[in-house]
């Protein structure tokens, strides 16, 4: 069994949904980050490095990051086929996009959410939070024009950067604008939002009080 630890609107989204895709065994373990869990002697001995999400894999491993784990599950559950195994031509390229979206897209949104982690003062804060909406911004422009496929980012169709992709859009202050100027994100979008698997996830992650 795998044992997801997430918390809400969190990176474990992408691994909640894999999981599902595959239609793997798994239960899930919520952290209390705002209480501060994650700092706590027992998550940390779970993870080290007192980050969410975490992966407990069955053999008793657990990793944690997002490329990490998106790498080991498509790997682990190859007959989901959400991810290229070894060997196969588009690969490197998954892995590339994936490092790029873990990267320059998931952490400039941890950015621009909490600013003041990156800053001492006010002003400096403020200036954190719009220099990473704009990175953001930017970031998203470079994914419009890497998606190569219809509608999904790669031409070989679905796999786990349509997921990661649409995950990062949910922290957009401003859906409206986000798609109205990139066709083929907003496709990815609507595709992959209409899969059973995503939609478990995401019902999963919200804030208490947006499902209720």
């Amino acid at each position: 069994m795998y044992i997801l630890h997430w918390e809400y609107m969190a990176g474990s989204i992408i691994a909640q949904a894999m999981l599902e895709e595959s239609g793997a065994n798994y239960r899930l373990h919520h952290v209390d980050m705002e209480a501060g869990e994650h700092k706590l002697k027992e998550y940390r001995s779970v993870n080290p490095a007192g980050r969410v999400p975490a992966l407990g894999l069955p053999d008793g491993t657990t990793i944690g990051e997002t490329a990490a784990i998106v790498t080991v599950l498509g790997e682990q559950l190859p007959e989901a086929n959400l991810a290229p195994q070894p060997g196969d031509p588009d690969r490197a390229g998954f892995l590339f996009w994936l490092s790029v979206m873990a990267t320059s897209g998931y952490l400039t949104v941890s950015r621009k959410a909490h600013p003041e982690r990156y800053a001492v003062d006010a002003d400096a804060t403020k200036q954190v939070e719009a220099k990473a909406a704009s990175e953001l911004d930017a970031f998203f422009d470079i994914m419009e024009r890497a998606v190569s496929g219809s509608p999904f980012f790669l031409a070989r169709g679905f796999t786990a950067l349509d997921i990661y992709l649409t995950m990062l859009t949910e922290w957009s202050d401003d859906k409206d604008a986000l798609f109205s100027t990139r066709p083929a994100l907003a496709a990815v979008r609507r595709a992959v939002a209409q899969r059973p698997a995503y939609r478990t996830a995401i019902n999963t992650h919200l804030l208490p009080r947006q499902a209720a």
